[in-house]
């Protein structure tokens, strides 16, 4: 099962508590001394039972703003012998400074009731206080003046007017509030034969969704964008005249066919990784509204001239029909979706590009990057790689499946640095802007984007 991205950093791991059992060693065989009479050096004994590992988390992006938390992992390692353990339970808190927030907890069993299967169950609370909406499909537009004001001290006497700005329509115009509890995915994959897997799992999440904020929260008095929507009949199950929040639940079972012949997962060379993934909510499931769903996601390594020169590639294509929540309209299928991802636009789909700036029930991401490995260096017998990375991201979404909306697919160029630690641990330093929307971002965050 691959891990579970979230928009967290882990800056450094503290072992906190370590109280393993260490095995015996099992009595050696009958074999002759090699001939020069060469005792070989003793092997550590593997490392069985528990142990607790606490993880710091630290992340920004000018989406989100600076994150901060912790991680807790409780890793149960079996005799020793299973790999890379045979259970864990992890329990995070995390937030940012933009009001996002995702508090976990993550059991995983690798060998689940000693079979082929790999077990995951994640439970979480998740909230996304500002999360943006700025319309749907290709042709949503944006206009910084709408939601954009120097003065906030105005605007704390009065929210709806901001002066030197006659454009002005809240500070909130682009936002809606969204809170999650509980979200539960359970994921199960194991292996078919060579490098294809197969994956199946169940998503339950009971989400609020409020469209006006107080006084408090510098709310406008009139409509936000998504209200205009919700009033235009464009928004499955919001009319624009709610009072309060409104509430959804969601239920979905989803399925993937897997091919991954990467030589690396967090830091690939050469190979592929291909998925595709369905998914569906109906009332057997559990779930309130009615919708399904298809992902295709392909991945491409390559080396260029030597493996310090590598050139990567993702395609993901996500398409939804039936009555779509706002709040999914966003997101993407696969074994490696979680909410917390943002749609197009963002830390881990187009760089540069504001975060959800497309949605809909169609979307295509693009996303390319030229990797070279310019130093590698071994202080303290730790081996670091430092990496420049050039990248294009481009996206473009569309309102429903008639794909109407006009428009070109918006896209953001940009540049990074990768520094890896024994080629696992990889912090990643990105900068993109858009030409088309004028805006730019600046992310730190770990591993590779894809």
């Amino acid at each position: 099962m691959h891990p579970i991205r979230t928009t967290w950093a882990v800056v450094l791991t503290v072992v906190l508590t370590s109280a393993p059992a260490w095995a015996e060693q099992p009595p050696s065989e009958a074999l002759e001394p090699p001939a020069a009479h060469v005792t070989p050096p003793p092997t550590e004994a593997p490392r069985t039972g528990w142990r607790v590992m606490g993880l710091p988390l630290v992340s920004f992006n000018s989406d989100e703003g600076f994150g901060y938390g912790a991680r807790l992992m409780l890793v149960d390692a079996g005799d020793g012998t299973q790999r890379p353990y045979r259970h864990s339970v992890v329990a995070q808190f995390f937030q940012t400074t933009n009001g996002v927030a995702q508090h976990r907890l993550i059991l995983d069993a690798p060998r689940f009731l000693s079979s082929e299967w790999r077990l995951g169950i994640n439970l979480g609370l998740l909230n996304d206080r500002f999360s943006p909406y700025f319309g749907l499909g290709g042709l949503a537009a944006y206009e910084p003046a709408f939601a954009g004001c120097a003065d906030r001290e105005a605007l704390k006497s009065d929210p709806n007017a901001c002066p030197g700005n006659p454009d002005f329509r809240g500070l909130r115009y682009y936002s809606f509030d969204q809170r999650t509890l509980p979200s539960v995915v359970l994921n199960m994959r194991r292996p078919l034969s060579g490098p294809w897997q197969v994956a199946l799992g169940y998503r339950f999440r009971l989400t609020s969704v409020r469209t006006r904020y107080g006084t408090e929260e510098l709310g406008q008095a009139r409509d936000s964008r998504l209200e205009e929507d919700a009033r235009a009949g464009l928004i499955s199950g919001l009319n624009g005249s709610e009072d309060g929040a409104a509430t959804f639940r969601t239920a979905e079972v989803t399925a993937s066919l897997l091919l991954d012949t990467r030589d690396n997962e967090p830091a690939p060379v050469r190979g592929m990784f291909h998925e595709l993934a369905l998914r569906g909510a109906a009332a057997p499931t559990g779930s309130a509204s009615n919708y399904w769903g298809v992902t295709a996601n392909l991945r491409f390594y390559q080396p260029l001239f030597s493996e310090r020169l590598v050139v990567a590639a993702r395609l993901f294509v996500d398409v939804m029909g039936g009555d779509v929540p706002v709040f999914l309209l966003t997101s993407f299928g696969g074994v490696e979706w979680l909410e917390g991802w943002s749609g197009i636009g963002g830390v881990y789909t187009a760089r540069g590009i504001l975060k959800n700036r497309l949605q809909g029930q169609a979307k295509a991401l693009a996303n390319g990057e030229v990797r070279w490995k310019f130093l590698s260096v071994s202080p303290w017998q730790q081996h670091l790689d430092f990496t420049l990375v050039a990248f294009l991201d481009a996206g473009q979404a569309w309102t429903d499946l008639r794909f109407a909306d006009g428009g070109a697919p918006r896209y953001g160029v940009g540049g990074g640095l990768r520094i890896a630690w024994e080629n696992d641990f990889i912090l990643r330093v990105d900068y993109g802007l858009s030409p088309r929307d004028g805006t730019t971002g600046f992310y730190l965050d770990f591993g590779h984007l894809f």
